[in-house]
């Protein structure tokens, strides 16, 4: 996975070393009062390496997802620094491929660090979910999930965001946006958009948040292309934490500019 920066003009250092630790991790417990919430967490399974590591750090603010690490520290000067560290999730099932007619965001992926597929024949519309654990040096806080969902139009990328509230206190989404990024061999890859969200709160009684569609920009050139998902946010009495990006899957443009864009 080609791993973006955690967050734009922040001090952000990379992480040189991915580990594994065979280190199961407890599972949240079930959500009451939330109807029609799905009750069962069961990411922080696929992402116990991930805590551990935290754990094994003393972090005071970190983020787990399938990507890794991100713990954030103070320097001496009180400036939040996040260090990002690739860490190997756990195998988990893969998820069914099988295309699906209802709406089931909560359910679907959740015993996985992330998953892919394509929900139409024509190879149009592809989804990502990513699943995220967070917490402090005592242990885990709380979880909720990501996904991404790009309904392609011609040579554009057009997305929606949905975050889910899965377990802890509310949180509070800021500076997210999604990236459009042209895959480039050997070299880094060419950024094709940034495209800014506004989410607002997510809770055990407002546990859904779904974005508006947001378009893309048209894609010229005959390459695969990406999107990432970015925020910041924060828990109920904590501090900010910024979220690891949340990478889709490669879709390709090929041929020329009248040839539409697929999965």
């Amino acid at each position: 996975m080609n791993i973006r920066s955690l967050r734009r003009g922040g001090a952000i250092v990379a992480g040189l070393l991915a580990v594994v630790l065979g280190v199961t991790a407890v599972e949240a417990p079930a959500v009451a009062g939330a109807s029609g919430k799905n009750t069962y967490d069961g990411a922080q399974k696929v992402l116990a390496p991930c805590i551990a590591l935290a754990m094994q750090q003393k972090s005071p603010e970190w983020v787990c997802t399938s990507a890794g690490l991100a713990s954030t520290r103070r320097d001496p000067n009180g400036t939040p620094v996040t260090t990002f560290t690739p860490v190997a999730a756990t195998i988990a099932p893969a998820p069914d491929p099988v295309s699906v007619l209802a709406d089931d965001y909560d359910t679907w992926c959740e015993s996985s660090g992330t998953c892919h597929r394509v929900t139409d024949p024509s190879r149009f519309i592809g989804e990502t979910k990513g699943n995220a654990t967070y917490g402090d040096s005592r242990g885990v806080i709380g979880s909720f999930d990501v996904i991404i969902r790009n309904n392609l139009q011609g040579r554009r990328g057009r997305w929606t965001v949905s975050l889910i509230w899965d377990y802890g206190p509310s949180l509070t989404f800021s500076d997210s946006w999604i990236n459009c990024y042209e895959v480039i061999d050997n070299w880094p890859d060419a950024d094709c958009g940034d495209h800014a969200l506004y989410p607002g709160r997510i809770s055990g009684t407002n546990w859904r948040w779904n974005s508006p569609l947001t378009y893309g920009n048209f894609l010229v050139n005959p390459k695969p292309y990406y999107a990432a998902f970015n925020t910041d946010f924060t828990p109920g009495g904590y501090s900010v934490r910024t979220l690891p990006p949340l990478e889709t899957e490669r879709f390709k443009c090929y041929g020329s500019t009248a040839d539409p864009c697929k999965f």
